[in-house]
């Protein structure tokens, strides 16, 4: 789909779509999913609109993948890039599983197909990641696919009302060439 090759045969990787939205929401609302991310969701009513800004045509438009399970296409994970910056040509790679795959590695497969996407089709220059310190998990996925940790940003997202600290690490096209050797 527009450059992004799956990610392992197990797994489709395809644009997000409106359709889309309930089955997302399945998952995407749980407070175990929303625990460690700055999400305010609570509904589908409340992904609906971050479904449909994906579906813009502008070059900032965010860009979001549903990752469907082989076979039987159940929704498992979605992967994507928010605060896209065309000028500067970065943009903030995101990610969630459904609980019920956590451990099984999808958000890393995915993660790595969304970088080469990143990287090969829009020819951004760097992508970045961010996670709170306590998501373990999160910090696993960036590690393992090259990125590297560049520091904390200090009150940079509202969870819920507070301000927490995130960690912030990056690749840039390079990196995945120094990985490769």
């Amino acid at each position: 789909m527009s450059g992004l090759r799956d990610a392992n045969p197990a797994l489709q990787l395809q644009r997000m779509r409106l359709a889309d939205a309930d089955e997302w929401a399945e998952y995407a609302v749980l407070p175990e999913v929303r625990r460690f991310t700055s999400s305010t969701a609570t509904s589908v009513e409340d992904l609906v609109p971050v479904i449909d800004r994906s579906l813009g045509t502008e070059a900032a438009s965010p860009v979001l993948f549903a990752v469907r399970a082989r076979p039987g296409g159940r929704l498992v994970a979605t992967v994507g890039f928010h605060s896209v910056m065309p000028h500067y040509r970065t943009a903030e790679i995101t990610y969630d599983v459904r609980p019920d795959c956590w451990g099984q590695g999808i958000a890393t497969e995915c993660c790595r197909a969304a970088v080469r996407w990143g990287f090969t089709v829009r020819e951004w220059v760097r992508i970045q990641g961010t996670a709170q310190e306590s998501n373990l998990g999160s910090l696993a996925v960036l590690r393992k696919c090259g990125f590297r940790y560049e520091g904390r940003l200090r009150n940079f997202r509202i969870v819920r009302g507070v301000p927490c600290d995130y960690l912030l690490f990056a690749t840039i096209p390079s990196d995945l060439a120094e990985d490769a050797r």
